[in-house]
């Protein structure tokens, strides 16, 4: 089942001179089986949203449900709600504390109570889907570059294999041939395992890319929701928002002022290469 915002709000530092209200009753659903791209400006409740659909963050008013069942009507459930929907912060350096990286990935199964055989299980099985090597398992999180990082903080979410999987910024921290290779293997691993993964990303190459669906958030609430050709049919309207759409959008868009028309929404290098080539061989592709 989906993960269900009714008529959710949330504000920071209540009652304090820095009182800010990053949500106000917004309502929205993150389909089961696909992968969700987050994005809006800095301040329209991304990261906001990611914590109330973990538990972190309880709303001030309105509710999150997660499979039918509202996660904060009681600690038992908020609990639970915890290994079913995992959180990879922006910051990996936040979520890494134990004394080595093998331990690090280790830690949420073991809260999990699974035993001894099964834990070491998952901690090779995740640790070889980010490419992590014994070296790296064996160092501190803290002598590990900051990419290094990034990887061991999704492995230890992927080791408690969560129903549901939320990443703030994944491929921060990554080159570009490390960010194609984790984004590849998270869209991999969702296709396999047919859960649900959100991923915020403030590149939109990376949504147009691996994301079945976007969810566009602007400061007044939900902007807009639909596939990719659907969000990025309009680059005017983005653009306005303060966003943008991916390079090879801006340049197909570019190219219809000029006369030069694709017969269907562009949002990939690859899609523009393959209709242009259809266009040069007179349409049959060869």
């Amino acid at each position: 089942m989906p993960i269900i915002f009714e008529n959710v709000s949330y504000t920071y530092g209540q009652n304090t001179p820095f009182e800010h209200k990053a949500l106000d009753k917004i309502n929205l659903t993150i389909n089961d089986n696909e992968i969700t791209g987050l994005i809006g400006q800095t301040g329209s409740g991304k990261s906001t949203i990611a914590q109330l659909c973990n538990g972190l963050y309880k709303p001030d008013e309105g509710r999150v449900t997660v499979n039918g069942i509202d996660i904060n009507a009681d600690k038992k459930k908020k609990k639970e709600n915890f290994f079913r929907v995992g959180l990879v912060f922006q910051y990996p350096e936040y979520q890494l504390f134990e004394d080595t990286v093998e331990h690090d990935i280790a830690y949420g199964p073991k809260n999990m109570g699974l035993p001894e055989d099964e834990i070491k299980r998952r901690v090779a099985d995740a640790a070889g889907f980010v490419g992590l090597d014994a070296e790296a398992l064996s160092k501190s999180p803290f002598d590990i570059s900051g990419g290094q990082r990034r990887r061991a903080a999704i492995a230890g979410i992927i080791a408690m294999e969560p129903e549901y999987l939320i990443l703030d910024e994944p491929a921060a921290g990554l080159d570009p041939q490390g960010r194609d290779d984790i984004l590849s293997k998270l869209k991999k691993y969702q296709r396999e395992k047919g859960i649900s993964v959100v991923i915020i990303s403030h590149s939109m190459e990376d949504m147009a890319k691996y994301c079945d669906r976007i969810i566009v958030l602007c400061r007044d609430g939900i902007y807009k929701t639909g596939t990719k050709a659907e969000i990025f049919e309009e680059p005017k309207e983005l653009k306005s928002m303060g966003l943008s759409v991916p390079q090879i959008t801006k340049l197909v868009y570019r190219a219809g002022e000029l006369g030069v028309k694709f017969d269907r929404p562009i949002y990939t290098v690859d899609a523009a290469f393959e209709d242009v080539m259809k266009m040069l061989d007179g349409g049959d592709g060869k």
